[in-house]
């Protein structure tokens, strides 16, 4: 247990965001098994697990072997560079993973109240209503948005790093985690379909999906991953880590606001357009910011206050 301490506070979130992926995904793969269902992608998840397993023993003895080289040197600002992004792609790890698994820890679908409160507060369903702006060239925009979330989601923690501005990079870093991990846990507890996957079982669309190499390629990697009773909607981390990311570039990085808020919108507008989001995922993704922002100097300061009484034990 000292070993934990010694870690940073988003090495130790990977820790418990792993061993909780793995007893899920181990769980699911029993009860498929047991039932003599075979799944791919849910049998994908160990595999998965697996390569970040391998993945940070590498980056691990990587880093210890660049550690002696000095503090001012290329190969040591690469090392850390590379631990510090561990966690982050642990946190897509345990996403895809998920993703196919939470209905074998809670089977309570909420999708149902979420069409009804669109019902309510917009008078029909949004996703449905989008249908009539549908063409081939918007559902190539909005799908390179789409991809772009990516790229979005890390872009302060990496700016900030290559201005080394390293302290502020780490503390962005360890709120974009906190609220990926906030998702994770509240799709457990409000586990919903996507519109375009609870929908389409209802034949409520009429116009189909249709683009070109961009559309094609966002298609291939929707199958590869999510099994087809996904449940990994609300709240919408593309609109909670996007907005996280609006505000700790209007807090460091003024000067890159602009350009940022340029690809989230479209990005958000995306979600729905491309239905993978209800609109109040978005609500709930982007009501996500101020609670990361109060909990995550908490969380740090609570983490690094337990391992200095480790150390000292």
């Amino acid at each position: 247990m000292h070993r934990l301490w010694r870690l940073r506070p988003e090495e130790g979130l990977l820790v418990f965001g792993f061993i909780a992926s793995a007893i899920v995904t181990v769980y699911a793969n029993l009860q498929l098994a047991a039932s003599g269902i075979s799944s791919r992608r849910i049998e994908g998840g160990l595999a998965r697990l697996g390569a970040v397993v391998l993945l940070a023993v590498v980056v691990v003895w990587i880093h210890r072997w660049l550690h002696r080289a000095p503090s001012a040197s290329r190969s040591r600002r690469i090392a850390e560079f590379f631990r510090m992004a561990l966690p982050f792609i642990m946190c897509i790890a345990v996403y895809t993973n998920l993703h196919d698994t939470v209905r074998f820890v809670n089977p309570n679908d909420i999708h149902q109240h979420l069409a009804a409160a669109e019902e309510w507060l917009f008078g029909g369903q949004p996703v449905v209503w989008a249908e009539q702006y549908i063409t081939r060239e918007r559902t190539e925009f909005f799908n390179l948005f789409y991809a772009n979330f990516y790229v979005v989601a890390p872009s302060v923690v990496i700016l900030l790093w290559l201005k080394q501005r390293y302290t502020e990079a780490r503390q962005v870093l360890l709120g974009t985690i906190i609220c990926f991990y906030t998702g994770y846990v509240l799709y457990v507890v409000f586990p919903a379909a996507p519109p375009r996957l609870y929908f389409e079982s209802l034949g409520l669309f009429s116009v189909t999906l249709r683009g070109g190499a961009i559309t094609n390629f966002q298609t291939a990697l929707i199958e590869m991953m999510p099994n087809h009773a996904a449940r990994a909607a609300f709240p919408s981390l593309h609109a909670g880590v996007s907005c996280l990311s609006l505000a700790y570039s209007w807090r460091y990085l003024r000067g890159y606001f602009p350009l940022l808020l340029a690809f989230v919108i479209p990005l958000l507008v995306s979600t729905v357009y491309l239905r993978h989001h209800w609109v109040v995922d978005l609500l709930a993704g982007a009501a996500l910011v101020p609670w990361v922002l109060w909990v995550t100097p908490r969380f740090e300061r609570w983490w690094l206050a337990r391992s200095r009484v480790a150390s000292a034990a």
